[in-house]
C-alpha cells in the first residue's frame, strides 16, 4: 500500500496537532506531617488524620537485622464529605493489602516517612510520639 503526499501530510500534521495539546498541570501539596492520634489542618480539604501506628518493625539504629523492616499505620481521608479509613506501610505491600500509596476521588496519597526512626540507643520511656509524612497528589 503506497501512502501519496497528502497522505504524509495529513500524519504529519495530525502528529503535531496531537503533540501541542497541553499537558494537564499536577498540583503536588507539599510533604504534610501528622502526629499519631492527630489531623493535618482541618480548613484544607482534603486532609489525613494518623489514626494509629499497628507496628514499626524497622530495623533499629545500632540494631543487626535479618531484613529493613516496616511501618504500618491506619489513616482516615476526608475529602468532599467522605471518609476512606485504610492501612498503608512505610515500605509498601500491596500483596496482601498494605500500599505505601493509593489513590481516592483523584488524589495520590504517598506515605513517604515515620518519625522517630527506632534506635537502640533511646530509652522507650524518652521515645517521641510518632510522626508520619505524606505527600498528595491531585
Amino acid at each position: 500500500m503506497k501512502i501519496n503526499f497528502s497522505g504524509w501530510t495529513v500524519i504529519i500534521i495530525l502528529i503535531l496537532f496531537f503533540s501541542a495539546c497541553k499537558k494537564r498541570v499536577v498540583n503536588v501539596t507539599s510533604l504534610q506531617s501528622v502526629m499519631l492520634g492527630n489531623c493535618m489542618e482541618r480548613t484544607t480539604v482534603p486532609y489525613i488524620c494518623f489514626d494509629s501506628l499497628i507496628t514499626d518493625s524497622r530495623c533499629p539504629i545500632g540494631g543487626i537485622c535479618i531484613w529493613q523492616g516496616t511501618a504500618l499505620i491506619k489513616i482516615s481521608f476526608r475529602e468532599s464529605g467522605y471518609v476512606h479509613k485504610f492501612t498503608m506501610s512505610l515500605k509498601g505491600f500491596p500483596g496482601i493489602g498494605y500500599p505505601s500509596d493509593t489513590a481516592i476521588g483523584g488524589y495520590k496519597i504517598s506515605f513517604t516517612d515515620l518519625k522517630p526512626y527506632p534506635d537502640t540507643n533511646t530509652p522507650t520511656r524518652q521515645k517521641l510520639k510518632p510522626e508520619a509524612f505524606f505527600s498528595i497528589t491531585h
